[in-house]
């Protein structure tokens, strides 16, 4: 093909223009690594996933939740420069462009708008009804929004995987059975619950099993579906939140569950020793043993013989003296 004098100039032009916007492009990338990297070097010990280990600064706070499942999140100055980071990203944007994310569903990551402060968050979705409402959870706070559209979900931005999720689903070390499975609180047991986690926030946290791998929560294949971490916490106070939890009236019966459990466990029979009813006979007075009596009602009646393999156990002669005396006591 030959082109005219302008038409190449139009077109070194355009390529020019294309390679500047390339080049700019690249550099904003590089620009948002580095901070987003500052980023989570400024966050110290939660710029990491949170691991087995003491977390002794009181920064760990209470979202929502139930004692078989609640949601912390670490309250650092970091999650707001991530939140700034964010905000600035779409600044201008007042609605966003769900209807144009490609084979959004149940598992993607994305950035929802928040209902309630109109604010945009890291997110993911965990239900899509009809394919017009959006269920997210927000993964740096741990709180749910139940009633997006697709104006509210922005697409993701795979650098911001760079910062680990700020808030992790946690269940009680050392919890009884009653507390670790209680999945539904009624709404006294919810006001109680949450008020004294509340309360008790920040707090500080020993965690002492984690059972999910660090930042599955980005993979779209894998869904929460129970805690993460098991852990200690301590209230600002210095008391651990699973005792004063075991001292609310709302859930006295089930922190007293284990020991009525206990109450009604049925005592073990013990086969009593030769040594052991010796020691028994020695605290006993001295009583005369008292012959068997002669079965006057049985004088022509066979007796049964046992025709078992076994020979038959001994009695002690104490059981026998006893059995006669109130047989002779009876009549």
């Amino acid at each position: 093909l030959l082109f005219s004098q302008p038409e190449k100039s139009s077109i070194l032009v355009r390529g020019l223009d294309h390679s500047r916007a390339v080049s700019n492009c690249s550099l904003v990338d590089d620009y948002r690594h580095q901070q987003l990297e500052q980023m989570k070097k400024r966050l110290g010990e939660y710029g990491e996933p949170l691991m087995v280990g003491e977390y002794k600064q009181l920064r760990m706070m209470f979202d929502s939740g139930c004692p078989a499942m609640f949601w912390l999140f670490a309250h650092t100055d970091g999650l707001y420069d991530l939140q700034d980071v964010i905000q600035r990203k779409l600044r201008g944007k007042q609605s966003g462009d769900g209807a144009e994310v490609v084979g959004i569903g149940v598992g993607s990551m994305v950035l929802a708008r928040y209902s309630v402060d109109k604010a945009v968050y890291r997110a993911k979705v965990e239900e899509v009804i009809e394919g017009e409402l959006f269920s997210v959870r927000y993964i740096d706070y741990g709180n749910r929004d139940d009633t997006l559209t697709k104006d509210d979900i922005y697409p993701w931005d795979e650098m911001l995987e760079i910062i680990p999720p700020q808030a992790v689903p946690c269940c009680f070390y050392k919890a009884s059975e009653a507390i670790s499975k209680k999945t539904s609180l009624n709404l006294k047991e919810m006001e109680a619950f949450t008020l004294l986690m509340k309360q008790s926030s920040p707090m500080q946290m020993d965690v002492h099993k984690r059972n999910n791998l660090a930042l599955d929560v980005f993979d779209p294949s894998v869904h929460q579906l129970g805690p993460d971490l098991v852990v200690s916490l301590r209230g600002k106070d210095g008391r651990d939140v699973l005792h004063k939890l075991s001292k609310l009236p709302a859930f006295a019966t089930c922190f007293s569950q284990k020991t009525q459990q206990l109450e009604k466990v049925e005592p073990i029979a013990v086969v009593p020793t030769v040594k052991a009813m010796k020691q028994l006979e020695a605290l006993q007075p001295h009583v005369p043993m008292r012959a068997v009596p002669h079965p006057l009602h049985l004088d022509d009646a066979d007796l049964a013989h046992d025709i078992g393999d076994d020979p038959p156990s001994p009695v002690h002669p104490m059981f026998t003296s006893r059995a006669v005396e109130k047989v002779m006591s009876w009549l």
